[in-house]
């Protein structure tokens, strides 16, 4: 019988070691859900109003990227990073689907963010997962917990990858 034991991951503090080590798990089966898959198969919408599944896998790269660099380290905004294949790429689904990015692309720009995040978060130690994190968005402020905020990220990928499983079974159905 196989042993399933969630260890944390080598290089950090052990609670954000767990956080990583979780967030890391999740990938490998993005990784696994794209694996094989054509590249007109990522672009294609599966069904009307659906966003394809290479802008679902650069979206959960976004999420990872606006969450960890622009709100816990501060980065702002610049008119150069909202040209990377990554950004709002939600809001213009038919634009993702013209470009016809292979999953090789698309895992690489998501992989690029996780070592950013993985660099940034080895800087920090368990003390710092209670630290708040404050910014505005849309006018109104927001206020979350370092561990939310890890929380969050695994969840929202979590969520990503039962979307992406889904338009895959109806894409080679």
């Amino acid at each position: 019988m196989p042993l399933h034991v969630l260890k944390p991951a080598e290089g950090f503090s052990p609670g954000i070691g767990f956080f990583v080590s979780g967030m890391e798990e999740v990938r490998e089966q993005i990784l696994l859900a794209v694996e094989g898959m054509t590249d007109e198969q990522l672009g294609r919408r599966a069904v009307p109003g659906a966003h394809s599944i290479a802008a679902l896998v650069l979206h959960i790269g976004e999420g990872e990227w606006w969450w960890m660099q622009c709100n816990v380290s501060g980065h702002k905004l610049t008119p150069e990073d909202r040209q990377t294949p990554y950004w709002d790429v939600l809001k213009n689904p038919d634009g993702v689907a013209s470009k016809l990015y292979s999953a090789q692309f698309c895992l690489n720009e998501i992989a690029k963010i996780r070592n950013q995040t993985r660099d940034l978060l080895a800087s920090f130690n368990d003390d710092d997962l209670e630290r708040i994190i404050s910014f505005e968005r849309r006018g109104e402020r927001h206020e979350h917990s370092l561990r939310w905020i890890l929380h969050h990220l695994i969840d929202h990928e979590a969520q990503h990858k039962g979307q992406i499983l889904m338009l895959k079974r109806l894409i080679r159905s």
